[in-house]
C-alpha cells in the first residue's frame, strides 16, 4: 500500500502534532541515456552513460537530483535499444554517484511503446527489469527479469502496486493511452476509478520536454502541456500529483529548460525523495526556484484529510528572483465526480499570498480535492498537487481548530512580513525571540498588515496572533 493511502485522516487534530519542516528540492525523474536512445550528442559531448549524465546534471543550476528512466526494451538499435544486462549496469551507476545531502542519482525505466492505446510510464524502485522481450541481439534468453506483456497496463500497475519501494509516473500522457484491451473505450481515462491503479500512480507531468532539445540555456521550453489530463485523473478519483519532465534524449540534463519538478521533504535523500513522490509532496513549476506552498492548516500538498471544520487554505508563491505572483487561483473538484472537471473558486491578483476559507456548503462524506495555479508575471506557470478533503459531522475525537487562520509571507524575511487573514478582525500580532521576551507587538482591526523587520537580528523567533477567541503561533525565521 502506498504512502499516499496512509496520509493524515483526521486533520487538525493538533498543530503540533503536524509540525513538520520542509525544504524545497528542484529536478528531474525522466530521462535518457546511451544505454537506450539518449545521449545523441554522445561523440561531442563524451557523456554516454547515467554516470556521465549525473556528472552533468550536477552542475546545472537549481538542480538537485536527476533519474535517469532508460526505455524497457531494445525494438532495434537506438530505437530505443535497451538491453537487460545495462539495467544492473545503471543501478549500480547510480548508486555510486548517489551522494545524500548533496545530489541525488536514481535509475529505473520508462515503460511501454508510444503507439496507439500503449504509453510511456517512468517506473522507479525495481532492481530488476520489467518487460516482454524474447529475442534481442546481444542478449542470452529473455529481455526481462519480470515478464508484463507489452500493452498490459493492467499487469504493469498492479505490479507497482505490490512493491512497497516503488511508484510510476505517467509520461507525456495522451487520452487514449494505457488501455487494458487494446481499445479507446479501454484507457485509462475511459475507465471508472481503479483502486490498484491509484496505489501505483503517483502523478502526471505538467509539461514534457522538449525531449530532444540541444539547448543548454536553460530557455528550449515545450509548447504544450498535460495540465487537462491531470483534471481528468483527478474528476475520476485518482489521488495524484502533478510534476515536471524534461525527457532527455541529448546532454542537456537539467539545462534545456529552466521547468523543474519540485518536491517537499526534510532533507535531500534518496529516502525522503521516494516519500515525497509516493506521498505527492511535489508540484510542477516552469520557474527553477520558485517555491512555493500549498496547505491547509499545518497539511502540505498530497495530503488527505477528514474534518468536521470548512477548509481553509494558504497558498506563497517565494520566487527567489523577487518575482510576483500575477495570479493565484485555488481550484476545487469532487472525487468521483463522473466526469465533472475542477474549477477556480478563488483569485488573487498581484499578490504573493492567497488566503482562502471554503464556506460554500461542503456535503458531508463528500470527498473535494483543491490545488492551487500559478502564473507569474512573466508568464511562467506552477501547479500544485492536491490536498484532498472530507467534511464529517464527527470526526471522533476532540478537535483542536482556531477559529482563524492566517498567511505571512515571506519566510525566512529579511525585510518587510506580510500577514493576511481569512476574515477582518481585531487581532494582537506579536514577534517573541527564543528567551521568551516579546520583541514586537501590535494590535487593530486587520485583514492584512506589513511589518517591517529589518531592524531585527537574524534567529528564530515566535509569531503569535490572537483575537478575542483563541491564538494560534507559527515559527518566523529572520535572516
Amino acid at each position: 500500500m502506498k504512502l499516499k493511502f496512509l496520509s493524515l485522516i483526521i486533520a487538525f487534530t493538533s498543530h503540533a502534532l503536524l509540525s513538520q519542516t520542509y525544504n524545497y528540492y528542484f529536478g528531474n525523474l525522466h530521462s535518457h541515456t546511451g544505454f537506450s536512445d539518449g545521449c545523441k550528442d554522445s561523440t561531442s559531448s563524451n557523456v554516454t552513460n547515467p554516470t556521465g549524465a549525473y556528472a552533468f546534471a550536477k552542475q546545472s543550476n537549481n538542480f538537485d537530483f536527476l533519474g535517469v528512466s532508460e526505455h524497457n526494451h531494445y525494438s532495434s538499435a537506438n530505437n530505443p535499444g535497451f538491453k537487460i544486462q545495462s539495467y544492473s549496469i545503471g543501478l549500480n551507476m547510480a548508486n555510486t554517484a548517489n551522494q545524500d545531502g548533496v545530489f541525488l542519482t536514481l535509475f529505473g525505466n520508462e515503460y511501454g511503446v508510444s503507439s496507439s492505446y500503449n504509453g510511456h510510464v517512468v517506473v522507479y524502485g525495481f532492481n530488476q527489469l520489467i518487460g516482454w522481450e524474447t529475442t534481442v541481439p546481444g542478449v542470452v534468453g529473455n529481455n526481462y527479469n519480470i515478464y508484463n506483456a507489452k500493452s498490459d497496463y493492467d499487469g504493469l500497475f498492479k505490479k507497482v502496486k505490490n512493491n512497497p519501494a516503488a511508484f510510476c509516473y505517467l509520461a507525456h500522457p495522451q487520452y487514449s493511452d494505457y488501455s487494458t484491451v487494446g481499445t479507446a473505450a479501454s484507457a485509462l481515462l475511459n475507465l471508472p476509478y481503479n483502486a490498484a491503479y491509484d496505489s501505483a500512480i503517483v502523478g502526471t507531468p505538467l509539461r514534457s520536454g522538449l525531449a530532444f532539445s540541444t539547448f543548454i540555456n536553460y530557455n528550449d521550453y515545450p509548447a504544450g502541456n498535460y495540465f487537462q489530463y491531470y483534471k481528468n485523473l483527478l474528476a475520476i478519483g485518482y489521488h495524484v500529483g502533478i510534476g515536471y519532465d524534461h525527457d532527455n534524449h541529448y546532454t542537456t540534463f537539467g539545462r534545456s529548460t529552466g521547468g523543474r519538478l519540485v518536491i517537499l521533504a526534510p532533507s535531500l535523500t534518496r529516502a525522503n525523495l521516494y516519500t515525497a513522490m509516493q506521498s505527492m509532496h511535489f508540484y510542477g513549476s516552469d520557474d527553477m526556484n520558485a517555491k512555493v506552498a500549498f496547505t491547509m492548516g499545518t497539511n502540505i500538498m498530497g495530503s488527505i484529510l477528514t474534518g468536521s471544520a470548512n477548509p481553509t487554505f494558504n497558498v506563497t508563491h517565494n520566487d527567489l528572483d523577487g518575482e510576483l505572483a500575477d495570479t493565484i487561483k485555488i481550484w476545487r473538484g469532487v472525487s468521483n465526480s463522473g466526469g465533472v472537471f475542477p474549477t477556480p473558486i478563488n483569485t488573487s491578483l498581484a499578490s504573493n499570498t492567497s488566503i482562502f476559507t471554503d464556506n460554500s456548503g461542503l456535503v458531508n462524506n463528500i470527498q473535494y480535492y483543491y490545488f492551487a495555479e500559478i502564473k507569474q508575471a512573466d508568464g511562467q506557470w506552477i501547479v500544485t498537487s492536491p490536498i484532498w478533503y472530507t467534511k464529517s459531522a464527527s470526526v471522533g475525537i476532540k478537535e483542536i481548530e482556531p477559529s482563524f487562520e492566517f498567511n505571512y509571507f515571506p519566510n525566512p524575511v529579511s525585510q518587510k512580513l506580510n500577514i493576511s487573514f481569512t476574515q477582518n478582525d481585531l487581532y494582537k500580532i506579536s514577534i517573541i525571540d527564543i528567551t521568551g521576551r516579546v520583541v514586537y507587538q501590535t494590535n487593530g482591526l486587520l485583514q492584512k498588515t506589513e511589518i517591517d523587520l529589518s531592524a531585527f537580528n537574524q534567529g528564530i523567533y515566535s509569531l503569535k496572533v490572537e483575537n478575542k477567541n483563541t491564538s494560534t503561533t507559527k515559527k518566523l525565521i529572520v535572516e
